[in-house]
């Protein structure tokens, strides 16, 4: 439940560069092993989305890991204190807890998802190699969006048929 960041001082055949601790997971109420983080984007706020394995119980909010978390830092590293809020509920979008939200990022008001096994909703037909959409995304409690019926990112295409994506990055 815990992230590290990395700072590198060269990339390439050469990498080097010193590891630290980001976010301590355990002091914030990340402690047991549904409570590992799988899903984890970072917003422009300095706001944290996280998604879990399974389900957590944090202060602020409970749920499973078919949900997306925002911690909002106020500070971070050994000492990483903040608050927690519901920022995405997947059941509410027909995204179930088998499905697990394990990847996710943000743009807008467009949410890009990618889930450990497949999701089949509103025309859309999503493996666990794939990144799909939420379009016009409605968050908190009573989340809400529109599946854009096309794959943002098709893995089979790209020889990934059978792998699981499990991490993406919007820039």
């Amino acid at each position: 439940s815990d992230i590290v960041r990395f700072d590198a001082a060269s990339l390439g055949a050469n990498t080097a560069g010193t590891f630290s601790l980001y976010f301590d997971g355990s002091a914030v109420g990340l402690t047991t092993s549904g409570e590992d983080i799988d899903s984890l984007s970072r917003l422009s706020d300095g706001r944290l989305l996280i998604s879990t394995l399974a389900a957590y119980s944090v202060l602020g909010a409970s749920g499973r890991g078919d949900d997306i978390l925002a911690f909002t830092p106020t500070a971070l590293g050994s000492s990483t204190n903040g608050t927690w809020a519901l920022h995405f509920d997947g059941s509410d979008v027909g995204i179930t807890p088998r499905s697990n939200i394990d990847g996710a990022g943000l743009k807008g008001s467009t949410l890009y998802l990618t889930t450990a096994n497949a999701i089949s909703r509103d025309g859309l037909s999503a493996a666990d190699e794939d990144v799909f959409v939420c379009d016009s995304a409605v968050f908190g409690s009573h989340s809400q969006c529109s599946f854009a019926p096309l794959l943002y990112f098709d893995g089979s295409v790209w020889g990934l048929g059978g792998d699981d994506v499990d991490a993406i990055h919007v820039p």
